[in-house]
């Protein structure tokens, strides 16, 4: 049997004005977290731990926060993406 691990980590700081997102629900608090996307400490950690056991690199390689096309994404989005380039 072939076993592959990766580990995530991502941190963002909590801010008034945004919305708190955590493993793609949107729960009710006066401060969300800051980032380029909805910022879910949650899915991105998991990105970053399937990348890392396909040895793909991590999130902000194959999504960058320098990226237009993933300002305010939906991480639910990244994860599709991500399981679709570990597919590919």
């Amino acid at each position: 049997m072939k076993i592959r691990v990766g580990f995530g980590f991502d941190v963002h700081q909590l801010v008034a004005g945004r919305e708190l997102w955590l493993g793609g629900i949107r729960l009710e608090h006066e401060k969300g977290l800051l980032g380029h996307s909805d910022a879910d400490v949650l899915i991105h950690t998991l990105c970053d731990a399937l990348l890392g056991a396909a040895n793909m690199r991590d999130i902000g390689y194959h999504f960058p926060d320098t990226a237009g096309e993933f300002k305010n994404i939906d991480s639910k989005i990244l994860l599709k993406k991500t399981i679709e380039l570990i597919a590919a």
